[in-house]
């Protein structure tokens, strides 16, 4: 975050350190407990989900495929249990499937980027190389004429 500017928020990737745990003291010797990793999500991750980068995407595809898929199934089948389980089943994976092609498009958009970056900074070299060999050739001829413009007589 900007110190000059406090009230723009910025986008978190890493959790915010916790009280009472310091950044640089020994790890513990146990290995993490599932309770461990439950301990470092807060409410506040909940409510910055749909801040971050093809999560909003994921979930909203997710949702969709679930209900479209869970109400189809019930409509078939008439029974509720197995289409609700259909349905958050579909929820899981269409979210993951459509959170994980968000990130594949954004890596390619990325790929390609950096690739049109190079090729934009390859043709203002070539361009910069062109104008100095120009530049070059033009002192050149412009010397040729000076010299040639030189009087062929000597008056001393």
């Amino acid at each position: 975050m900007d110190r000059d500017k406090p009230n723009q928020t910025t986008l978190q990737s890493w959790p915010k350190p916790q009280p009472g745990i310091e950044p640089d003291s020994q790890p513990e010797s146990r290995p993490p407990t599932l309770s461990d990793a439950f301990a470092t999500i807060t409410t506040e991750d909940f409510l910055q989900v749909a801040k971050k980068p093809c999560a909003r995407e994921g979930l909203l595809t997710g949702i969709a495929a679930g209900a479209g898929f869970g109400g189809l199934k019930f409509l078939l089948q008439g029974n509720v249990p197995k289409a609700a389980n259909w349905a958050v089943g579909i929820f899981v994976v269409g979210s993951a499937a459509s959170y994980e092609y968000c990130q594949f498009r954004r890596r390619a958009q990325r790929r390609s980027m950096m690739r049109r970056i190079e090729v934009v900074n390859e043709d203002r070299r070539e361009k910069a190389r062109k104008a100095a060999e120009e530049r070059q050739t033009q002192v050149k001829l412009e010397e040729e004429n000076r010299k040639a413009q030189k009087a062929w007589y000597q008056v001393w």
